[in-house]
């Protein structure tokens, strides 16, 4: 009995030590690939911005079909330490493609101050560079207890509606405890790996994670003179005015921006 008692009571300290030697990642980089289903979008985006008849919606679908690749895929890394993320993309390039409707959101990049939670923001539309400087987005967050294995990390689950209406699912990693996450993404227990926001065709999953230090002259954005900042809602009366004039008028464009 005695022996059993000991047995057990390894067994117990060996698991406790194993969590406590649970390995933490508090500084480094992840490497995301934006996806956009422009099958679904595309055909969202002809019947909203009414550019083509309805009656011809059909007929231009099966074409762009044939001519172009479902997926829009690009790449940005997200560089985090416990008090600081900044995300921007790999390559700023726009293939001819997406230089219409991908115009708008190819060339973000978001510095985010975790501790104060202040956030600066540089953004292209077209040929406007907007500086927008405003607090972190407030997301609530419902945590489900569904996991989900993203770039060697167990992920759980978290949803969420974005301005009352836009539903978003991501996936944190608790072993990276810095509360960020692509985009403005932020304020879950872990680092956010994953997100999806279904309806709009849209998904941001990591690749990669690599555990590094990150230099303290990382945390800062390049000058931009010439552009007064904003905050986010002038910024998007700014792109209310810009958009039409491109005949960007569908709600998933204003999305698509703004996420």
């Amino acid at each position: 009995m005695k022996r059993l008692s000991f047995l057990l009571a390894m067994m117990v300290f060996s698991h406790v030590l194993s969590a406590q030697q649970a390995t933490f990642v508090n500084s480094g980089k992840v490497v995301f690939e934006r996806r956009v289903n422009t099958y679904a979008v595309m055909e969202r985006f002809v019947k909203e911005a009414d550019i083509i008849p309805a009656g011809q919606v059909y007929a231009y679908m099966l074409s762009y079909r044939n001519d172009n690749p479902q997926f829009w895929t690009d790449d940005f890394e997200l560089y985090f330490d416990t008090t600081y993320t900044l995300y921007k993309p790999q390559k700023a390039d726009i293939s001819p493609r997406t230089s219409y409707i991908g115009a708008v959101a190819y060339n973000n990049k978001v510095l985010n101050n975790l501790a104060s939670r202040e956030a600066v923001a540089l953004k292209q539309a077209f040929d406007q560079s907007f500086v927008i400087k405003d607090t972190i987005r407030t997301i609530r967050w419902k945590l489900t207890e569904e996991t989900r294995e993203i770039a060697g990390f167990q992920c759980r689950r978290a949803n969420a509606l974005l301005s009352d209406s836009i539903y978003v699912v991501a996936y944190y990693a608790e072993e990276i405890p810095a509360r960020g996450g692509p985009e403005s993404f932020n304020g879950l227990p872990g680092m956010i790996l994953g997100v999806a926001l279904p309806h709009e065709h849209i998904t941001i999953f990591a690749t990669r994670v690599d555990k590094q230090p990150v230099a303290p002259e990382t945390w800062k954005l390049p000058e931009q003179t010439r552009s007064v900042p904003v905050d986010n809602k002038q910024y998007r009366k700014s792109m209310t005015d810009i958009l039409p004039r491109f005949r960007l008028t569908s709600s998933w464009v204003r999305i698509f921006m703004d996420i």
